[in-house]
């Protein structure tokens, strides 16, 4: 690695550039390791050896037992008397990818125990988020004595009630914040974040937890292959859930992505032809922006169950449509979220405050969340977008570094109808008269938290190295530490005085260009999304991560650009 300057200047934002690891954390790591490699793994907190080797193998320590989630004894014991009775259970879900992922697994999971099973996604509007007494009356009409949740629940304290009143039971699996106060009286709630949860690991998406009770329910009985098409669902709602890929989701990503690549799911396979993807070469990407939007996408703008008939489908015939049917309604989603964006960017102050708050009665309540990520991303503060609908408030939240919207509502709990989340993600109800003094002290709160000047736009680079330095064992060591995402990055490098041999636009507006490169007498490509190429360059300093892209049967290396300027290094073309 380069001794270099703390910063560094691109055309969209400014880069700190992360110190040198010191020799002994670097040593800790292991001397086998390439010392670039090692230093990445420092930055992950990763500066043991034998840390190291469990993370870079995906060592089965990673995956833990289910035997120490909460309630989970009391749970496998009423399946196992639901089988026995030859009860009907009713799998709950949540709307979102996540939720819908986890409805298909946990509907597998039983009927491959050998349980009746059916499933209920609530609707997004008309319904929404977790338990409601309409629903328990439906499941009761369609003989369900057992409800199993799926990414909801933990709030549900009245409805568990109700269903109890009538005869029902329930067994909660959920991740999100579990707020102050009494727990709903199910048989179990099997939450990792629960006061009483001794759990080894507290990241686990909703799908996360399905698959924990898949496991402690089905290992004893399949202890070979109990996971056989279920730990690819486990992987897509992890992703697109955007939990940290580390630990024990770091383990389900990895070998759920593996069993993707060669999976027999009719869906999957029909959704991925759609994005036109091959299946050995799925990635934590392809996750990311083919398949999950698409599910997402039926959640948001119509009925999830869509989503929903695809995963659990065995009929070609059937997937296909249901595929026509998301890939409308993700290019629809497209449309409505831009649509949004822009209306919503012109609702922000000049002078940004610690929070956004921002919402029409015109928006569109699936596209509100995919929004608010975004306006958070684009400002550098929490903020929250909301519809309006017969004088209540719908709102989802995302956050900024330092500022956990579950904790932030719970606090405001009296001005609230509903709420639910984590720290990154939540959304709430409430009463259109309740909304300035709520946006006020959540306002106070971010203040509080984070300062009351936001912090300018600024992304790290993990290393600046010349090109040269990638290749070899530290190239090999990077694969190994994939898949990336939240948690666990794709490094970013800055490498100065790259020669542009030539540079063109792509997209039909010319939002994105492509750069042949060389350096260290080797040629190279980069491709920038989002980006405006400056005419003329003739070198670059470039920041970028290194992947590996796959066309016409052949893997290449490809530099992908996340901020460049012109270099004084080399002279610009005339």
């Amino acid at each position: 690695m380069l001794s270099t300057p703390s910063l560094f200047q691109g055309n969209a934002r400014r880069w700190r550039i992360a110190p040198p690891t010191p020799a002994a954390d670097a040593a800790l790591v292991g001397s086998t390791l390439p010392p670039l490699a090692a230093h990445l793994l420092a930055r992950r907190g990763i500066a043991a050896a034998p840390a190291a080797a469990d993370f870079l193998a995906v060592s089965e320590h990673l995956f833990e037992d289910p035997a120490a989630l909460p309630h989970i004894e009391q749970a496998v014991a009423r399946l196992h008397a639901a089988r026995e009775r030859g009860e009907m259970v009713a799998v709950y879900g949540d709307f979102d990818a996540d939720g819908v992922t986890g409805t298909a697994l946990a509907v597998k999971a039983l009927t491959r125990f050998g349980v009746r099973a059916i499933s209920y996604i609530p609707h997004r509007v008309s319904e929404g988020h977790g338990l409601n007494n309409a629903a328990v009356d439906a499941l009761r009409e369609r003989g369900a004595g057992l409800i199993l949740t799926v990414d909801c629940g933990v709030t549900d304290v009245g409805p568990v009630a109700y269903a109890r009143s009538h005869d029902v039971d329930t067994i909660i699996t959920d991740h999100h914040h579990v707020p102050d106060g009494d727990l709903p009286e199910a048989v179990a709630v099997i939450n990792p974040r629960a006061p009483h949860s001794a759990y080894g690991f507290d990241h686990l998406t909703g799908v996360g937890m399905t698959l924990k009770v898949a496991q402690a329910l089905l290992a004893p009985e399949h202890p070979l292959d109990w996971a056989d098409g279920l730990l690819e669902l486990a992987a897509i709602g992890t992703v697109t859930d955007m939990a940290p890929l580390q630990g024990e989701n770091r383990y389900i990503v990895h070998h759920g992505l593996a069993q993707l690549r060669a999976t027999r799911s009719v869906g999957l396979r029909a959704l991925l032809a759609a994005g036109r993807v091959e299946p050995a070469h799925a990635s934590a990407e392809t996750i990311g922006f083919t398949i999950g939007p698409r599910i997402n996408a039926a959640g948001r703008l119509d009925h999830a169950d869509t989503a929903l008939a695809l995963l659990v489908t065995d009929d070609p015939e059937q997937a296909a449509a249901l595929v026509v049917e998301l890939d409308a309604l993700n290019g629809e989603r497209q449309r409505l979220t831009e649509e949004t964006l822009t209306a919503a960017r012109a609702q922000v102050p000049e002078v940004l405050p610690p929070l956004l708050a921002v919402g029409d009665a015109s928006f569109n309540p699936g596209v509100v969340g995919l929004v608010a990520g975004k306006l958070a991303e684009e400002f550098g503060v929490p903020a929250f977008v909301y519809t309006l609908e017969g004088g209540q408030v719908m709102a989802s939240c995302r956050s900024t570094p330092g500022f956990h919207w579950a904790e932030a509502l719970g606090a405001c709990e009296d001005l609230l109808t509903r709420y639910g989340g984590h720290a990154q993600a939540a959304g709430f109800t409430c009463t259109a008269d309740a909304l300035p003094l709520l946006t006020t002290r959540l306002q106070d709160l971010a203040a509080e938290q984070l300062g009351d000047a936001p912090p300018a736009p600024e992304g790290v680079v993990d290393a600046e190295v010349t090109l040269r330095e990638l290749m070899g064992p530290t190239f090999t060591t990077l694969r190994r530490m994939e898949p990336h995402g939240v948690g666990n990055p794709s490094p970013v490098f800055l490498t100065r005085g790259l020669v542009v041999e030539q540079a063109r636009t792509m997209g039909a507006d010319g939002a994105h260009f492509r750069l042949n490169l060389r350096a260290d007498g080797a040629r190279w490509e980069a491709v920038a999304f989002r980006q405006r190429w400056e005419s003329g360059t003739g070198a670059v300093d470039l920041v970028y991560t290194i992947g590996v892209d796959h066309w016409n049967g052949a893997e290449r290396l490809r530099l992908t650009v996340l901020d460049y300027a012109p270099s004084p290094l080399a002279p610009l073309a005339h």
